[in-house]
């Protein structure tokens, strides 16, 4: 976990919005999400998690502590007849691991390509283009609440 103080937000949002983080946290693994719990100060502070910044519009200097989640890798888990399941991190550029899918020679997800953000953000925007929806791609996600700092799983609805 590293934690910055007084930090530009600016290249962290597609719009180039100027503004600052009180506190920058960066979440490179799932230890620094248990790191971050365990921390006396930033453990208890209300948070605001960024990943692209592709959906957001930043109107003035961010309080809150700023999650910025970059939690990398992305692997094969399964191959079956009709599909492949891939794992990735939740910090993975969206479009790096479409183009890493297809370099891999497992299509299904190129009209997915050039969408920015994360893949840790592409479910909850469940994005789509050209006729095709995550939704219809989407296995399942492993997240951490937060709060309690239980691990669990999302299926596809």
């Amino acid at each position: 976990m590293l934690v910055e103080k007084n930090v530009s937000l600016q290249p962290y949002n597609t719009f180039g919005i100027v503004a600052r983080a009180e506190t920058l946290v960066r979440l490179r693994s799932v230890q620094d999400i248990a790191a971050l719990r365990a921390d006396p100060a930033l453990g208890q502070a209300p948070v605001f998690v960024l990943g692209g910044g592709s959906n957001i519009v930043l109107t003035g200097d961010v309080k809150p502590v700023v999650l910025k989640v970059e939690i990398l890798g992305r692997r094969l888990v399964q191959e079956t007849p009709d599909a492949w399941i891939v794992e990735a991190g939740a910090g993975e550029p969206w479009h790096d691991t479409v183009a890493w899918t297809l370099a891999q020679g497992w299509p299904g997800l190129e009209n997915l390509a050039l969408i920015p953000g994360t893949v840790g953000a592409a479910p909850v925007q469940n994005i789509g283009a050209y006729g095709v929806e995550l939704q219809d791609r989407f296995d399942s996600l492993d997240a951490i609440d937060l709060a309690t700092g239980e691990a669990f799983t999302l299926d596809a609805a």
